[in-house]
């Protein structure tokens, strides 16, 4: 078995402790974004109905700007790419923070979320694909990049973790345009920081791509999809259920437990389940999903609440490794473009669920909301199902996603 200092140690050193900290400090603001809006949406509207539309079109801006962000860092370079991205997103969650004193139709509020949304520098795929060009060819690459993807999983929960926690708590203590505020400062710095960081050159050359997405590829985007619509449907429920009462305070904290359970499987999923196929793994996690969906329905308490999100959080990263490790076996090694794809199916399942959540939660209340994971959780494993029927998960099989120079 694989030891501590084989597996992550190896990340340290191919990467300075400096490139890992600002690559996690600079997905911070948007993991704020999607759970602060919710609270935004509610405050300018009345409505969570249309709380949740806000982050649906932040969601879906998010699905068309991230491949082009992947293009474009492909084409130009991730560094210049990601300074650009974070001028744009300066600039439009500027304007999101402004409709707290400018009175626009609901119309306009949405179209400035997708602007918020579309700015998204996608720090995540720039890192997957920076582990990918750099394990690429090396003995024992394919095992590298698992654990790769496995650190990114876990860095992307964590700040899933702090983001809701800080923009939840900021938002009931302050106000939610303060919320909004304290993710622009944090993202025109951090993302600079990170940006700085990144190679100031194209990592891969040649073509536009001629050829299609292959059907074995549709699996993981489908698979990332169904978790996203865990995070927007868990995330709407959960502010819906403590609106206006005592426990509001722990909104953030409750729903940041399902980030905390993803964490912790993210840690250890590359090597406690290496045994079995992503295929597998992927039918074995959804399965339990539904088992902690029904439990996430079953109470309004806090505690057993944050509990449920817990469990839940322990599927996710074993379903967002193996999409992101299927996704990367079907690429050229450093592609960014295909890894933003993912970035793109997670956010049009975001703001499907928290929309999808925000009309039960109208017509048959929060608690109703809730039990809409366990749902996913069947989608899930029938995910899994397609993967190893499309062998989903083959070496070997390449897919050409690069630029023109």
């Amino acid at each position: 078995m694989s030891t501590p200092e084989s597996t992550y140690s190896l990340l340290v050193r191919n990467a300075s402790l400096g490139w890992l900290a600002s690559a996690f400090v600079a997905r911070l603001p948007y993991s704020m974004l999607t759970l602060t809006l919710v609270l935004f949406g509610q405050e300018l509207t009345g409505s969570f109905a249309l709380g949740g539309l806000l982050v649906a079109a932040f969601s879906l801006g998010g699905a068309l700007g991230a491949p082009v962000v992947g293009l474009l860092a492909d084409r130009f370079g991730r560094r210049r790419a990601l300074l650009a991205m974070t001028a744009a997103a300066a600039v439009s969650i500027a304007a999101l923070a402004s409709l707290a004193w400018v009175a626009v139709p609901v119309s306009v509020q949405a179209v400035v979320a997708g602007l918020v949304g579309a700015t998204n520098g996608q720090v995540g795929a720039m890192a997957r694909a920076g582990w990918s060009a750099a394990f690429a060819g090396e003995p024992d690459g394919r095992r590298k990049i698992e654990v790769a993807m496995s650190y990114e999983t876990v860095a992307d929960e964590v700040s899933f973790v702090a983001g809701p926690i800080l923009g939840a708590t900021l938002a009931a203590a302050v106000s939610p345009v303060f919320a909004v505020g304290v993710a622009w400062v944090l993202l025109v710095v951090a993302q600079t920081f990170f940006a700085f960081r990144l190679p100031a050159v194209r990592t891969l050359a040649g073509g536009i791509t001629r050829g299609r997405i292959p059907a074995r590829m549709v699996a993981w985007l489908v698979l990332s999809s169904v978790v996203g619509a865990v995070f927007g449907t868990t995330q709407t429920g959960i502010a819906a259920l403590f609106q206006d009462t005592p426990d509001e305070v722990w909104t953030g904290l409750v729903y940041g437990a399902m980030g905390v359970g993803s964490a912790v499987s993210g840690l250890f999923a590359h090597r406690l389940l290496r045994r079995w196929s992503l295929p597998v793994r992927v039918m074995g996690a959804g399965a339990l999903m539904v088992v902690f969906g029904l439990g996430l329905a079953a109470t309004g308490v806090p505690l057993l609440l944050a509990v449920a999100c817990f469990s839940l959080g322990l599927c996710v990263a074993p379903l967002l490794i193996a999409a992101s490790t299927g996704t990367e076996r079907l690429a050229d090694p450093g592609n960014t473009l295909v890894l933003t794809l993912l970035s793109t199916a997670v956010m049009v399942g975001v703001g499907s669920g928290a929309s999808a959540a925000g009309w039960v939660i109208e017509a048959w209340g929060a608690q109703a909301a809730l039990a809409l994971p366990a749902v996913l959780g069947v989608a899930a494993a029938l995910t899994g199902v397609l993967a190893r029927a499309s062998r989903a998960d083959a070496h070997g099989v390449r897919l050409t996603l690069t630029t023109a120079a």
